[in-house]
């Protein structure tokens, strides 16, 4: 028997519980009065009373657990370049952000795809839509995460398909490098010393557009290979 073939009673109990978690940490948000925008800072005070591999150890594993109240990765990215600065800072959210997609794409599949493969018909969009991500999931992802698309959208909703988990971790690793580094930087940029934070700022631009630029090259590239296939002579 597959983890994913609980019964469902066992995933609405599971997934109430998930629910409850999500709105008490959405209230204690709200009652805190924190704008989003302080929370990095928040978090830089915060972890930097536990000493270097405490704070990287409790950053991991808040980054990890993160979709289930939904918390924005982008400001815990942005806190990391501040706590630990832009080289530790991209390792460890690396390995944080790898483990939360990936988890993010366990939740929705063990809770979900069940549904939304019970109401698939063998000519239905959902149906062609699933054989292709069962074809070029790695490739799809991975342009996915290039062009910034939101990071849970793209875990939950991927995780609800028939796409092959290895093809959504490999497409994610790499595909979420640009802008993983890019948000380290800028918040670098706060904690670097002045004759760094010109340069600090300037990777992460390029980092930023550079995730655009490798998108726009592979979808050129994918266009290219269609129109290649729909030729005579083309291997159908």
């Amino acid at each position: 028997m597959s983890v994913f073939d609980a019964h469902p009673a066992i995933k609405k109990l599971l997934a109430t519980i998930w629910l409850a978690i999500f709105c008490s940490g959405l209230v204690l948000w709200w009652q805190s009065g924190i704008p989003l925008t302080q929370i990095p800072y928040r978090l830089e005070s915060w972890l930097e009373q536990f000493g270097l591999l405490h704070a990287a150890l409790i950053y991991v594993v808040f980054y990890t657990i993160r979709p289930l109240i939904l918390f924005p990765a982008a400001l815990l990215t942005i806190a990391s370049g501040l706590v630990f600065g832009p080289f530790l800072g991209v390792i460890f959210t690396i390995i944080g952000e790898n483990a939360s997609a990936n988890f993010a794409f366990f939740l929705a599949r063990w809770f979900g795809r069940y549904l939304v493969a019970a109401r698939e018909s063998e000519s239905s969009l959902a149906a062609r839509w699933d054989q292709r991500l069962r074809q070029n999931g790695l490739v799809t992802v991975l342009i996915m995460r290039l062009i910034y698309l939101p990071f849970d959208l793209v875990n939950f909703a991927c995780g609800l398909t028939a796409m092959r988990q290895l093809d959504f971790a490999i497409g994610t690793f790499i595909g979420i490098i640009p802008a993983l580094v890019s948000f380290v930087l800028f918040g670098g940029v706060a904690s670097a010393t002045n004759q760094h934070r010109i340069l600090t700022l300037v990777l992460a631009i390029l980092f930023f557009f550079l995730g655009l630029i490798v998108a726009r090259l592979l979808k050129k590239n994918g266009k290219e290979g269609d129109a290649t296939d729909l030729q005579p002579g083309g291997d159908a």
